[in-house]
């Protein structure tokens, strides 16, 4: 009997075990068909948002090409591109009128013109000529013969042409209107990987200090998307919902050479506005004022020995940070002939109001050459309207060339770097240098904080920070005050602005 009460109850218990098992396995099958049916009603809702990246990549792809750039012949200085710094990856590495081009290339190109016409990245052709350059088109087509309509450095634009007609162009949208938090998908041949689309937000706008070229009239207005764009998508479109073209990827921020959620496009705008004039000209003519202007911010503030934007604000007499701070206006320019100092605030050009260097930059982009406009600039508090002429932008920028310097017997040298006299009427007259007021730099020593900072002998340097200086003696105080803090030294140098030692 007693066993048979064991094996009773072992059988109740592998029933209970088995009764248990299918419960649970029937529980789970209910909570997975439920999860199926609520998945099912989702897809309903978002069905139109799939279908529009769907029907946008449609749209869009046929109006994309990729690029591919090869040397046929090897200069001797030429060799194999070098890794790219850490911070940009496949951004413009290289200045536009280097000798030195990698052997081979890759990249985008979107159609604007059923003629033919591409737009792409400048740094993508850079070095290469019209029959080292091949366009691959939406349905694998290539094309070996390629016409170089005309580059713009400054923006990073080029625009190339392809033989043939009816192409499909993509349509631009409206910059103004993409906000931070938009969707948008980029289009290109990452790797060489052809048509592939990626998509993601704008995370950013009006990004600048993206294009690592040191050229005088750089022109940035980058929107910043976390879309991956890799090497290869230079040159390709972003898009919105819409399917309208309103950036060219153009550069990434990366430490792994490969993305890592932070890439730049060229404002739609931007790259528009300049192709239709390499299209129309081939070239690009804007008009330039010849200033080189700051934000007002902390950084700046500092950078005038001052400790913060409000003292900064303060001390020139302003109700507001808005305006582009002038650091420093060439000679023989549209600014310096209409009067234009560093020191001033430009708070309008030609009705537009100025709030940042950026604005500035956007105002003078659209400026007409030939052309007079008024410049209200604020100096000492004041607001003056200034009438300048426009004039064509120049390829670089020569300053103003000082008379050699006699040797002074005694002159005053700092740890710095900089060796400075009294400017005594005797050589004022025979410098030129008449009424004027400050320290002359009669030497600088190579390699040091002053020669860094661009000073040369001949310099006439008139403040330390935003203090005037007519004296050695004077000059000497202001720096110890701020050798003493261990600051960096903000010294303003007549004709090139405000320069900083470190």
């Amino acid at each position: 009997m007693k066993w048979i009460k064991i094996l009773r109850l072992a059988g109740a218990v592998v029933s209970l075990f088995f009764l248990h098992s299918y419960l649970v396995f029937a529980g789970r099958n209910a909570e997975i068909d439920r999860l199926k049916q609520e998945l099912l009603e989702l897809e309903n809702s978002t069905k139109p948002l799939i279908q529009t990246f769907r029907k946008v990549s449609q749209l869009v792809s046929p109006s994309v090409v990729s690029l591919s750039t090869e040397k046929k012949e090897y200069s001797r200085g030429s060799k194999e591109a070098e890794p790219s710094p850490p911070h940009q990856n496949f951004s413009p590495k290289h200045d536009p009128h280097a000798e030195n081009v990698p052997k081979k290339g890759l990249g985008s190109g979107i159609i604007i013109n059923e003629r033919g016409y591409i737009l792409t990245n400048n740094h993508v052709i850079s070095g290469f000529s019209e029959d080292e350059i091949t366009v691959v088109t939406y349905d694998g087509e290539q094309y070996k013969r390629v016409n170089i309509v005309g580059i713009d450095p400054n923006t990073d634009i080029a625009v190339i042409k392809i033989e043939g007609e009816n192409f499909l162009p993509l349509e631009f949208g409206d910059s103004e209107e993409v906000q931070v938090g938009d969707w948008v998908i980029a289009i290109g041949s990452p790797f060489g990987y052809q048509q592939t689309v990626s998509a993601g937000i704008i995370s950013a706008r009006g990004r600048t200090h993206v294009i690592p070229f040191e050229l005088p009239f750089i022109y940035e207005d980058f929107f910043q998307t976390d879309a991956a764009i890799n090497p290869g998508n230079s040159g390709g479109p972003l898009v919105n919902l819409r399917g309208e073209l309103i950036g060219v990827n153009t550069a990434i921020a990366t430490r792994s050479g490969g993305f890592q959620g932070v890439g730049f496009a060229i404002s739609a705008s931007i790259a528009k506005e300049t192709a239709e004039h390499i299209m129309a000209t081939g070239t690009v003519v804007r008009g330039y004022l010849g200033v080189g202007t700051h934000d007002i911010n902390d950084e700046l503030a500092v950078v005038l020995g001052l400790d913060d934007k409000k003292e900064f604000i303060r001390h020139f007499g302003l109700s507001t940070e808005k305006g582009a701070f002038v650091l420093e206006v060439w000679s023989d320019t549209p600014a310096s002939k209409a009067g234009i100092s560093p020191g001033d605030i430009i708070s309008e050009l030609g009705g537009k109001k100025i709030r940042n260097t950026t604005d500035l930059q956007h105002a003078i982009r659209h400026a007409r050459v030939d052309e007079k406009v008024i410049v209200k600039i604020i100096r000492n508090g004041v607001e003056n309207a200034l009438e300048v002429l426009v004039e064509r932008q120049p390829e670089d920028l020569a300053g103003k060339t000082y008379v050699a310097i006699r040797k002074i017997d005694e002159p005053t040298k700092f740890s710095l770097g900089l060796v400075v006299d009294d400017l005594n009427p005797e050589l004022a007259k025979s410098l030129g240098l008449e009424g004027e007021h400050g320290v002359l730099v009669v030497d600088v020593e190579a390699d040091s904080p002053a020669e860094r900072a661009g000073i040369r002998p001949g310099d006439l340097i008139t403040k330390v920070g935003t203090n005037e200086v007519s004296s050695v003696l004077e000059f000497m105080a202001l720096m110890d005050e701020f050798l003493e803090k261990n600051k960096p030294v903000s010294i303003f140098v007549k004709n090139k602005g405000f320069m900083t030692l470190k």
